[in-house]
This record gives structure tokens, C-alpha cells and sequence, in this order.
């Protein structure tokens, strides 16, 4: 979430999800004219995180006619 083209933000972090230390920028698309913000204070403290993956009920029944 840190990498802006995850989000298509080009350069810029996600102020929410994204790590930051204050000296970032992040902007807004808007019609007619994009808004800016600058120098965004950290939001958020990551103190751990995890990974899950659950594959749907489909996956697990074709995975489990495998080994019938």
C-alpha cells in the first residue's frame, strides 16, 4: 500500500493505509480542478499485520474432487 501505483497515484502514498512521516503529498482527483494536500500527518501506527487467503467454496470443492 505504500507504492502509489498499487492505487494508481503515481509516486504518492496512501495517507491512510500507507506509511507516512509527514513531509509527504497526496493529491485528490477532481472535476474541474484536483485538490493538493500537503505535508499530511501519519494517520495510522502499523504495529503488525497479516496476510489471508481463503479460497472460495468452488476452489475448495475442486481441490477436494482431486484427491476422490
Amino acid at each position: 500500500m505504500n507504492d502509489g501505483a498499487f492505487f494508481g497515484a503515481g509516486q504518492a502514498r496512501d495517507p491512510i493505509a500507507g506509511s507516512a512521516d509527514g513531509s509527504g503529498d497526496f493529491t485528490i482527483p477532481r472535476r474541474p480542478v484536483r485538490r493538493r494536500l500537503c505535508f499530511l500527518p501519519r494517520f495510522v501506527v502499523t504495529r503488525g499485520g497479516e496476510y489471508c487467503f481463503m479460497p472460495s467454496l468452488s476452489a475448495l470443492r475442486w481441490l477436494g474432487d482431486l484427491t476422490g
